[in-house]
């Protein structure tokens, strides 16, 4: 029967109207992972009649989407746009969304209705927590494609569209987020949801062609298929130690379970001492024995370096490729660029990087931390002064730092602790390109590149009346938001690639398992700059090319005992974890909803995980190694 809007089928009308009053409804009348997930709407304080997915987007929400277009869009945006070129004359309307649900871009066939276009709106929000039963929301917390036809949405507002949506995942096995298409839900065939399972597939292949690694294995248990668009793809560094792979590669090696046991993942671990005769295979496929007694084709494909890497000795940003990459195009178009995060996250380094990488390393970098001058100073500082302007100026004046910067690049750090009064003579510099020194008529004309950092939240300051609004939109061209060490997913590789930098011998030392899991587990108070102190520790006291436990410093040894014991069942450390096990189990093991069940961020879950040893599948009790 085809149904649109509140002209449902009969039995799913019936449905609804079973499921509202709170009684059963019957099996088969609604397919499972649909009242599943009108169970968790319900669960989450939704009711049908609520209004949600037409809700005007705030500035904040937007003010949030850059860090997410930063890390996923470079990715995405190339297959959406082949699709969209199939499907531009149709009235279906493409979303990517993260994996909290935030849509990060959108596009609109000719002929789409225009409430599903504001409905799919960049901004807006789609998770099952915000919007009840869609496809995007039941592809984000089930982890697998997912279509919602009318009705089944749980929102009545949502009941006249139809979407279909696929999963992404990043090359760690996580949740990177959603492709979805939606319509006019009338009755005709979808046929979208293949082509939207095609394009994921290869946005999770280019995360993974991405890795800086040194070996990329394509596998597959046809052999003439690892070299087709199906295949699975798996990247090792130098050490053969798994970087990430797709999500093929993962189910045909069963990877969780081997990362499962803490121990790191490694060529020799699937494959023995097998490169050799990968070698010698010369990109032919070569049949490979695996550890559950099964036989897979496994073929050396080549493994180019990201087209923009961080160099080797330089605090293993090029784990973050896509970050970087982004906002080295802004940088490189003039666009100014500012960087937010928490103290010894690399704001000072990553800004001497793009400097280097931008086209303005020919010139001078110019830093000013409006945090460490006076307030008294930092105006001479900036704009300079001319000779007699104040008792004590220097004879023959001085240049300030706009005019040192001319030619190349000007790095404000802290920007938003410089001062109310300073900050409109400041953006008359950016507007005008011109600055006169103190004391004197001359106006003296600067060309140079901008880069911003702070650890403030902007647009609270600008709420308090604390920093310019004008200001703000000058400077933030493009927002790069650096992870606090805590909250990486790439902390293990992140590691690898540090104590590359800090070692003092070749060949580098390796971090035992147990050192590994003490350093995991640390929450990391003083980021990138504690974590390098307690690798060049290690590395210089390490022996027999390991570093173990008692080579690292006290910190990291008091996490390690606090992870491998289990709380007493009666203390809160003891019931949260009790929580979290309940949580787990409730959700299938999906983190991100375990999380939203608790109402605890996902960076904040998963760093309980570690310290209380829980799994994913720790519905079980089982204090397994994450």
């Amino acid at each position: 029967m085809h149904a649109t809007g509140l002209q449902m089928d009969r039995q799913l009308l019936e449905a609804r109207r079973l499921f509202r009053e709170g009684r059963e409804v019957p099996s088969g009348w609604v397919r499972g992972e649909v009242i599943r997930s009108w169970q968790r709407s319900r669960e989450y304080g939704l009711a049908p009649d609520d209004h949600r997915i037409f809700s005007p987007v705030s500035r904040h929400a937007l003010r949030r989407l850059q860090e997410y277009r930063d890390q996923l869009l470079h990715y995405v945006e190339p297959e959406m746009e082949r699709l969209f070129k199939a499907l531009r004359g149709t009235d279906w309307v493409l979303a990517c969304l993260e994996a909290e649900g935030w849509i990060v871009r959108s596009m609109t066939g000719d002929r789409a209705c225009p409430d599903l276009g504001r409905a799919l709106r960049a901004g807006g929000n789609l998770d099952e927590t915000v919007a009840g039963t869609t496809g995007p929301g039941c592809a984000l917390t089930e982890r697998c494609p997912s279509v919602v036809t009318g009705g089944e949405h749980f929102l009545e507002e949502a009941g006249g569209f139809i979407c279909a949506a696929v999963p992404l995942f990043a090359p760690d096995g996580e949740l990177a987020g959603v492709l979805n298409a939606s319509r006019r839900h009338d009755g005709r065939a979808m046929g979208v949801l293949e082509p939207l399972a095609l394009a994921a597939r290869e946005v999770e292949n280019r995360m993974v062609e991405n890795l800086a690694g040194d070996l990329r294995l394509a596998v597959h248990y046809r052999s003439e298929l690892t070299d087709s668009p199906v295949r699975g793809l798996i990247h090792f560094d130098r050490d053969g130690r798994l970087l990430g792979a797709n999500p093929v590669a993962r189910q045909l090696l069963d990877l969780a379970r081997l990362e499962g046991d803490g121990l790191p993942v490694t060529l020799e671990r699937l494959w023995g001492s097998a490169l050799p005769s990968l070698r010698r295979g010369a990109g032919e496929p070569v049949a490979l024995a695996c550890q559950d007694g099964g036989q897979l084709y496994v073929r050396v494909e080549s493994a180019p370096r990201p087209t923009v890497a961080m160099p080797r000795r330089d605090a293993g940003e090029a784990i973050a490729g896509p970050l970087y990459e982004r906002a080295l195009k802004a940088f490189r178009g003039g666009v100014p660029v500012l960087i937010n995060g928490e103290t010894g996250t690399g704001k000072d380094r990553l800004a001497r990087w793009l400097h280097e990488r931008g086209g303005a390393g020919q010139g001078p970098f110019v830093a000013v931390n409006c945090a460490s001058i006076p307030e008294g100073l930092i105006e001479s500082e900036l704009f300079g002064y001319e000779e007699g302007a104040f008792t004590g100026a220097r004879r023959g004046g001085m240049a300030g730092k706009f005019e040192q910067a001319d030619g190349g690049t000007l790095f404000l750090d802290e920007i938003g602790d410089m001062p109310l009064t300073l900050q409109a003579r400041l953006l008359r510099v950016l507007q005008d390109r011109e600055v006169t020194r103190l004391g004197g008529g001359r106006v003296r004309p600067v060309s140079f590149s901008l880069l911003c950092a702070t650890l403030q939240p902007l647009d609270r300051a600008i709420a308090e009346g604390r920093f310019r609004e004008d200001l703000f939109y000058r400077i933030n061209g493009l927002r790069v938001a650096l992870p606090a060490l805590r909250e990486r997913a790439d902390l293990a590789a992140l590691m690898d690639s540090l104590l590359e930098e800090v070692s003092p011998s070749t060949p580098v030392p390796r971090l035992s398992p147990a050192a590994r899991r003490a350093l995991m587990a640390h929450s990391w108070p003083g980021n990138i700059r504690e974590l390098q102190q307690a690798l060049r520790l290690g590395a210089v006291l390490a022996e027999g090319g390991w570093i173990e436990l008692e080579h690292l410093p006290a910190v990291p040894h008091e996490d390690a005992a606090e992870t491998a014991a289990e709380p007493p069942a009666g203390t809160l450390d003891g019931q949260t974890r009790q929580a979290m096990l309940a949580a787990l189990a409730a959700s299938g093991g999906n983190v991100s909803a375990a999380a939203r069940r608790l109402g605890i961020g996902r960076a904040t879950f998963y760093r309980k995980m570690r310290r209380f040893g829980l799994s994913r599948q720790a519905g079980d009790g089982l204090p397994d190694r994450v």
